[in-house]
């Protein structure tokens, strides 16, 4: 028998909620009382043991979600657009909110389930704002950010935002706890979700205080702990949007570190290939332009000495078709995509029920669903 404050519930009840088969009563008994550290260790061991059993082919890289929502139904669906507005507004940029929904919607920087982590800032750019991304951020890069007048927008666990201190009714602070209780529940099945976007306004590094824009906030304005916000910010591995005016920025380039992705020498010959189009591509664009081959580079004559196929270039430009080949690889890699060669490329295999192609590991068509026959 477990007891959680004076709620008490036996352990059979404790493995039917884990289970999915604990009524609706039941279900809100347990997640009122997760504000029991008892409990909370409990569900966290049993959620290790669940991990324990599955085995995780991901490896050693640290994935990036940069293709994740934030954004989503699971808080407002318009997080990402109302953190730009409110950026444009400080910056007494004009704009409509006809022309914000209308342009999000053509270029798909905002839809039904979400707004992607690479999409946030796009209307930022489209009024000429300069912005940039990073990855892997930390508190100082945002107090640097904020001294040199930048914006600074913030994806994080919009779960773990929740303050419910600042809630001093005490219906909406139950309600409060039983939001984030379910938000908790769900992390823990689901993992820990960048959905929300904040803009951060300041960041008092001696009072160790953020002070955050949240739409999602009755008053818009929420302030907490530094620890609390880090904690919510590192479910996006510390993603930052940041923006400032371009005439004031001085672009320093930093490429998303790619130092702990590993590739099987079989990819070699995959580099190549990308390295080998790459300039193709390259070479079509300018001539397209009206460049063409010269043995000294002449932007007036709009002559350069790489107007040659690839197996005549000099091996220094080889190795930068090479290098941006292979950090392409290793970047779907790093942002969880996988590269899956067909074991037959000269006759690929086809579902037997509605033709669509499918490949050697397919067990059960993508598109129909029925069961490959071999």
């Amino acid at each position: 028998m477990k007891t959680t404050g004076n709620i008490h519930f036996s352990d059979d009840l404790l493995a039917a909620y884990l289970d999915g088969n604990a009524s609706a009563e039941e279900c809100r008994q347990i997640l009122q009382s997760l504000g029991n550290d008892e409990l909370r260790e409990i569900l966290n061991i049993s959620q290790l043991v669940d991990i324990d059993l599955n085995i995780d082919h991901s490896g050693d890289v640290e994935l990036l979600p940069l293709a994740a929502m934030a954004a989503t139904s699971i808080t407002s669906c318009g997080c990402s657009a109302e953190c730009e507005k409110y950026i444009l507004g400080r910056r007494a940029i004009e704009f409509s909110e006809e022309s914000i929904a209308e342009q999000g919607a053509r270029n798909n920087w905002q839809s039904k389930d979400g707004t992607a982590l690479h999409n946030i800032g796009r209307h930022l750019e489209s009024f000429g704002l300069a912005v940039v991304r990073r990855f892997k951020c930390s508190i100082d890069d945002i107090a640097r950010a904020l001294s040199e007048n930048r914006d600074v927008i913030a994806v994080v666990d919009g779960g773990e935002i929740v303050s419910v201190d600042a809630l001093v009714d005490e219906e909406q602070a139950d309600a409060a706890i039983y939001q984030c209780a379910e938000e908790y529940v769900e992390d823990i099945f689901i993992g820990e979700v960048p959905d929300h976007c904040v803009v951060v306004k300041a960041c008092d590094l001696e009072a160790q205080t953020v002070t955050l824009y949240d739409p999602n906030h009755e008053d818009k304005e929420v302030v907490c702990p530094i620890s609390h916000f880090t904690d919510a910010w590192q479910d996006s591995k510390r993603y930052l949007v940041i923006a400032c005016d371009a005439a004031d920025y001085e672009y320093q380039p930093q490429p998303i570190d790619l130092s702990d992705v590993t590739l099987d020498d079989s990819l070699n010959e995959l580099r190549e290939a990308i390295a080998e189009n790459a300039h193709e591509v390259w070479a079509f664009n300018r001539r397209n332009e009206g460049w063409s081959y010269g043995p000294q580079r002449s932007d007036t004559l709009k002559q350069t000495p790489d107007m040659v196929p690839y197996s005549m270039l000099p091996d220094s430009e080889k190795h930068y078709d090479r290098e941006m080949a292979m950090q392409t690889i290793k970047l779907m890699r790093k942002l969880g995509y996988d590269i899956v060669r067909s074991d037959n490329t000269h006759r690929p295999l086809r579902c037997n029920n509605c033709g669509v192609n499918i490949t050697q590991e397919h067990l059960f068509c993508h598109k129909c669903g029925a069961k490959i026959e071999r």
